[in-house]
C-alpha cells in the first residue's frame, strides 16, 4: 500500500503543477516519466527496483531523443528507426534482471519522440521525462533510506513461515498445495543478500515432505519463533538443537538449519552479470529470434501510425505493439487479452470520469488514484495494471481541456496495435506456439540425475554440491512454471501443456526426495532404499520424456532425450 500512496502523491504533485501553471507540454512528458517509473518500482527488493528506475529512465530518454531527432516526418526513416529500437529492445531482453526495463522504454520512447506531438526541442523533452521519472524514483524510493533492509528479512521470514505451514500440512491433502508457497517464497528471498538461514530452512522442510512423516510441534514452533526473529531483525535464537531430534534426517538437518552456526551449505550465490555473459545473452539464438520479432512488430506498427497520418492516433499505437511483445513478462497472447480488455475498461471509467467532472483539481485528484491504482495492481494481474494506466494516461491528457474523442481513440490505437502484435509476433512467428516442455523435462531430468549422483556422497566429497543443487530446482520449478503459463494459450500448446504438469509435478517432489537422500547421508543413515525409489521415479520420468519424443511435445526441435543420465 505504501508505494502506491507515494505514487498518487506523485502524480497529484505533476498534474497539480500543470494545472497552476498551464504548462502542459512539460507536465504532460514528466507525467509520462512518472506513469513509466513507477511501473518500475513496486517489485523486488530497493536494490532492484533502483536498476530498474535506471534502465527504464536510460531506455526512455535515449528512445525519445533518437525518435525526436531521425528523420522526422520521413516515413521510411521513421519505419527503419522503430525496428531498429526494436530489435536492440528484443535482444537485450534477455540480458539481466534490469534488461526488460531498459529494452521496454526504448521502443516507447522512439515511439512517442516520432508520434507524440511535442513541439519541444528533442533534449527538452528528454529532460522533463527524466524530472517525471526521478520524481517519481525520490517518492517510491525514499524508504530505503529509513529501513533498507527491512524488504528483504520479511521475504526471508516468510520463507520460515511458509516452511513452517508446510511441516504442519504433510501427509494431508494440503501439503502440495504449502510446498508451492514455500517455493513461491524461497524465489523472492532468492534474491535477498544474506538468505543463507532462510535456504537452509526451505531445504530442510522440503527433506520432511519427501518423507512424508508427521513433524512434531516443537519443531514447527521453533521454525515459526525463527521467523518472527527474523521478522524483528533479531538474531536466530531458537531451542531446537540436533541433541533434542533423535536419527530423523529431516528434523537433524532442520535443527543445523534452525542453529546459529549452521553446518550445511546454502545456496551458491549467483555471480554478479559481466558485460561479455550480457552479450552472449543478447546474441544467443533466442535473444537474436526476439530482436527480429520485436523489430518486424514495431516496424509494421509504426508504418501503419505513418499512413494514418492523423495527429489524434499518436504514440498509442506502437505502445501498445511495444508492451506487448514482450516475452520476459508473458506470452503474445496473453498480454494482448489483458491489454485490450484493460483498455476497454479503462477507457470506460475515464469517459465516465470525464463527463462528470470538469478540468481542474477534482480530475488531478482522480488522476492520481489512478496511478496509485496502477501500482497496486502491477504484481497481480497486467490486465488490472492496464486499467490504471489507461485511465490516468486519459485523464492526464484533459487536465488542462477535456478531450471527449479522446477514450475513442485510444481504444482503436489500441486494438490496431494489439492486432499487429498478434498477427507478426504470434500467427506468423514460427516459434510463437511451440511448447519447449520436451527440451526443458530433458533439462530438468539431466540435472535431477547430477543432483542424485551427487547426494549419493559423503558430504566431503561433493565439490559441485551447491551449483548442482540448484540447477536441479531451478529447472524442475521452470518446468512447471511453463507449463502452467502455457495451459493459458489457445489449444493446441494448452492441451499440451495439460499433459506435462503432472509429469513437472513429479519432477519437483522427486528433486525433494533427492534432498532427502542426501539428508539421510549426512545423517549417517541407510539411504539405499530411498535411493531406490528415487532411482525408480527417474526412470519412470525418462520413460515419459522417451514418449513424448516422438509426439507433438518433441515435434517443436528443441532437443533429443540422449545423455539424460
Amino acid at each position: 500500500m505504501e508505494p502506491a500512496l507515494w505514487a498518487t502523491g506523485t502524480a497529484a504533485l505533476i498534474a497539480g503543477t500543470g494545472v497552476l501553471f498551464g504548462q502542459l507540454q512539460l507536465v504532460g512528458l514528466a507525467y509520462l516519466g512518472a506513469a513509466c517509473a513507477v511501473i518500475f518500482l513496486v517489485r523486488g527488493f530497493y536494490r532492484a527496483r533502483w536498476w530498474a528506475w535506471v534502465s527504464q529512465a536510460i531506455g526512455g530518454a535515449v528512445g525519445i531523443s533518437v525518435g525526436a531527432q531521425l528523420w522526422p516526418g520521413f516515413s521510411a526513416g521513421q519505419v527503419l528507426t522503430a525496428a531498429v529500437a526494436g530489435a536492440i529492445s528484443g535482444m537485450v531482453g534477455g540480458a539481466g534482471p534490469s534488461a526488460p526495463a531498459f529494452g521496454l522504454m526504448l521502443s516507447i520512447g522512439v515511439a512517442f519522440g516520432q508520434f507524440g506531438g511535442s513541439s519541444l526541442p528533442w533534449w527538452q523533452q528528454a529532460l522533463w521525462y527524466l524530472v517525471g521519472t526521478s520524481v517519481a524514483a525520490v517518492s517510491v524510493l525514499a524508504p530505503w533510506a529509513f529501513h533498507r533492509d527491512k524488504p528483504e528479512r520479511r521475504a526471508q521470514a516468510a520463507v520460515y513461515f511458509a516452511a513452517a505451514d508446510l511441516c504442519v500440512a504433510i501427509g494431508t491433502e494440503r501439503a502440495g498445495a504449502a510446498r508451492d508457497r514455500l517455493a513461491a517464497a524461497s524465489a523472492v528471498a532468492r534474491a535477498a543478500r544474506d538468505r543463507r538461514g532462510a535456504d537452509l530452512v526451505a531445504f530442510a522442510a522440503a527433506t520432511l515432505y519427501a518423507q512424508g512423516r508427521p513433524v512434531p510441534d516443537v519443531a514447527v514452533s521453533a521454525i515459526h519463533q525463527a521467523g518472527q526473529q527474523i521478522w524483528k531483525g533479531k538474531p536466530v535464537s531458537v531451542a531446537f538443537t540436533e541433541a533434542d531430534v533423535g536419527t530423523d534426517p529431516g528434523l537433524v538437518e532442520l535443527a543445523d538449519a534452525l542453529s546459529r552456526q549452521p553446518k550445511r551449505p546454502g545456496t551458491v550465490r549467483p555471480e554478479t552479470l559481466r558485460l561479455s555473459v550480457m552479450l552472449r545473452a543478447a546474441t544467443s539464438r533466442a535473444g537474436l529470434a526476439n530482436g527480429l520479432r520485436l523489430a518486424l512488430c514495431m516496424g509494421m506498427a509504426t508504418a501503419l501510425t505513418v499512413a494514418i497520418r492523423q495527429p489524434a492516433h499518436s504514440f498509442w499505437l506502437p505502445l501498445t505493439t511495444a508492451v506487448i511483445v514482450r516475452l520476459e513478462y508473458a506470452s503474445v497472447f496473453v498480454r494482448t487479452v489483458n491489454r485490450i480488455f484493460g483498455t476497454l475498461i479503462g477507457a470506460l471509467v475515464a469517459t465516465a470520469v470525464l463527463a462528470v467532472l470538469a478540468p481542474g483539481v477534482p480530475l488531478v485528484v482522480v488522476t492520481a488514484l489512478a496511478l496509485g491504482f496502477v501500482v497496486l495492481s502491477v504484481p497481480k494481474l497486467y490486465g488490472f495494471a492496464v486499467i490504471g494506466i489507461t485511465t490516468s494516461a486519459l485523464l492526464s491528457q484533459s487536465i488542462g481541456q477535456v478531450d471527449p474523442v479522446a477514450p475513442a481513440v485510444r481504444l482503436l490505437d489500441t486494438l490496431v496495435g494489439a492486432a499487429v502484435a498478434v498477427v507478426f509476433g504470434y500467427l506468423l512467428w514460427p516459434e510463437a506456439r511451440r511448447f519447449p516442455a520436451y527440451a526443458q523435462l530433458v533439462g530438468g531430468l539431466k540435472a535431477a540425475h547430477c543432483y542424485l549422483n551427487e547426494a549419493v556422497k559423503p558430504a566431503a566429497q561433493r565439490p559441485y554440491w551447491q551449483p548442482v543443487r540448484a540447477d536441479a530446482y531451478r529447472l524442475a520449478h521452470q518446468v512447471r512454471a511453463t507449463a502452467e503459463a502455457a495451459a493459458l494459450e489457445p489449444p493446441p500448446v494448452s492441451s499440451l501443456a495439460l499433459q506435462v504438469i503432472p509429469a513437472a509435478i513429479e519432477l519437483e517432489d522427486t528433486v525433494d526426495a533427492i534432498t532427502a537422500v542426501g539428508s539421510a547421508v549426512d545423517a549417517g543413515g541407510e539411504a539405499s532404499a530411498l535411493v531406490v525409489d528415487v532411482r525408480r521415479r527417474l526412470d519412470k520420468l525418462d520413460r515419459t520424456a522417451a514418449e513424448w519424443a516422438s509426439g507433438p511435445l518433441g515435434s517443436s526441435g528443441y532437443g533429443r532425450l540422449g545423455g539424460s543420465r
